[in-house]
């Protein structure tokens, strides 16, 4: 397998990891794992990968702060990221455009305000692409399609 096809996925989430692992084998990709930010850096340098599936919320090292340490490291920033987060389904903020979902308790407003928060991080950040969670294994494989042969 060339590894041009090589792809590290950064998440915590087991039953998440394993989705994501059998998406990937389904279409013949190589992947690695790090479950959580230090550790992606870690093997990032050690085997640098063709694109990094990168989860925003982790222990250790946001997925935000992976990305900001990856931009100022030569040989990192050059590597393709797309977040992969379930932020928007947890706080009910659009990661994408900012949009809220209708509030339905007290608690919501907390939510919101986390979710702004994330939003807000994310916001002049240009990575290749963004996956809502839950996964759609099409849409998954399409953005990575978009960017590894």
């Amino acid at each position: 397998m060339s590894d041009s096809r090589k792809i590290l996925v950064v998440e915590d989430d087991e039953q998440t990891l394993l989705f994501i692992s059998q998406i990937l084998e389904n279409h013949d990709y190589q992947f690695m794992v790090a479950r959580d930010g230090a550790a992606a850096l870690e093997v990032m340098k050690a085997d640098p990968p063709s694109l990094v599936l990168l989860d925003i919320m982790m222990p250790r090292k946001s997925g935000v702060t992976v990305y900001q340490q990856m931009t100022k490291d030569d040989k990192l920033k050059k590597i393709p990221i797309i977040f992969v987060t379930g932020a928007s389904e947890v706080t009910g903020v659009d990661m994408q455009t900012g949009d809220e979902k209708p509030k339905e308790t007290y608690a919501d407003d907390f939510a919101r305000g986390i979710g702004h928060m994330i939003k807000d991080k994310l916001d002049g950040f240009t990575p290749h692409g963004l996956v809502e969670k839950p996964i759609d294994p099409p849409v998954l494989i399409g953005k990575i399609k978009e960017i590894l042969p």
